[in-house]
């Protein structure tokens, strides 16, 4: 993350791990909390997702990772690693025949 980011210090504020079955997802959000804004830690904010398992993409919802203003969609791969700034709106709905298995963490970059 420093090297991707160009920062000097990472600081781990909280992970999250998602196991998604046939018909879930995550509806629009971001990662701003109330204390980051309070704090301007909002400026210094990252989400990463480690995508340790894909699943099913052969159905008509594969799973992308959708991300607003400007919109961009990401078909994930086994083993990828998407970093974003914590204030970008995601979403992302999957159906498939086998789990989608992901870790996800939240840091701030100085």
């Amino acid at each position: 993350c420093k090297k991707e980011l160009n920062k000097q210090e990472i600081i781990i504020c909280d992970s999250f791990f998602n196991i998604f079955v046939s018909g879930s997802g995550a509806r629009k959000h971001n990662h701003i909390q109330k204390q980051d804004k309070k704090f301007d830690l909002h400026l210094h904010k990252y989400s990463l997702i480690y995508y340790l398992d894909i699943g099913d993409q052969k159905g008509e919802d594969p799973g992308i990772l959708k991300l607003y203003e400007p919109e961009e969609e990401i078909l994930p791969t086994n083993g990828m690693i998407v970093i974003i700034d914590a204030k970008k709106e995601h979403s992302v709905s999957y159906r498939g025949d086998k789990d989608r298995v992901m870790i996800g963490v939240n840091f701030y970059g100085f």
